[in-house]
């Protein structure tokens, strides 16, 4: 049967604490990670980047609507300007 000694219960401690962290190794494994203020820069240029992509998305839409718009005005204009021909019996 081993005995417990001194010299036993010693190794067996220094061969657990071993493995625990140290406060060096917390700090080194910590480092890599995102502090508050990485945090809050990084959802201030996100909310930068989907504003822009939302304003330009907007202009867009503006753009289309505006063509929709004159598109639909210049077929009620080509009808009338056909209507006026045929009441004319002209071609233009």
């Amino acid at each position: 049967m081993s005995e417990f000694t001194k010299e036993h219960f010693e190794e067996t401690l220094d061969k657990k604490l071993k493995g625990l962290a140290t406060m060096s190794n917390l700090q080194t494994a910590v480092a890599p990670l995102a502090t508050k203020q990485d945090i809050r820069e990084g959802v201030e240029e996100l909310a930068r980047i989907t504003s822009g992509g939302f304003a330009h998305a907007e202009e867009r839409f503006d753009d289309i609507e505006t063509r929709l718009d004159v598109t639909a005005k210049l077929k009620v204009f080509e009808r009338k300007f056909q209507k006026l021909e045929e009441a004319l019996h002209i071609t233009l």
